[in-house]
């Protein structure tokens, strides 16, 4: 694949508008380089790149575009709904985890309240 190509695949490992996302999350999981991502998914380590670029499968038709994609690149497609599926999850995961200042300043207010006038909770 040509390098502008394998530039944009990266480029796009944390867009979840890009399969990328999903097998970046994934690949990372399980501790895989590209070599051991293609070889779970069971793709030619040369389609990786044109993999990562397609758009994801979409939530109301996934079982039908992870077969559309699998079989557009002659790939298990158990294996990329396996990897999707978990990927998707961990960056829904990872996202949520992130600290937004926002909340954290509600957390400051929160410790700011005074003790009930019993010594417990909040009053």
């Amino acid at each position: 694949m040509s390098a502008a190509l394998d530039h944009l695949a990266a480029r796009v490992g944390s867009d979840p508008l890009f399969l990328a996302n999903a097998l970046a999350e994934f690949a990372r999981s399980e501790g895989l380089d590209d070599a051991g991502l293609a070889a779970a998914l069971g793709c030619a380590g040369a389609d990786l790149t044109r993999l990562r670029l397609c758009a994801p499968p979409r939530p109301e038709q996934f079982r039908a575009d992870v077969e559309r994609i699998a079989g557009h690149f002659g790939i298990d497609a158990d294996a990329l709904a396996a990897a999707v599926r978990r990927g998707q999850s961990l960056a829904r995961l990872r996202e949520k985890a992130r600290p937004v200042e926002d909340d954290a300043g509600v957390l400051l207010a929160a410790r700011d309240a005074p003790p009930a006038p019993d010594g417990g909770g909040v009053p």
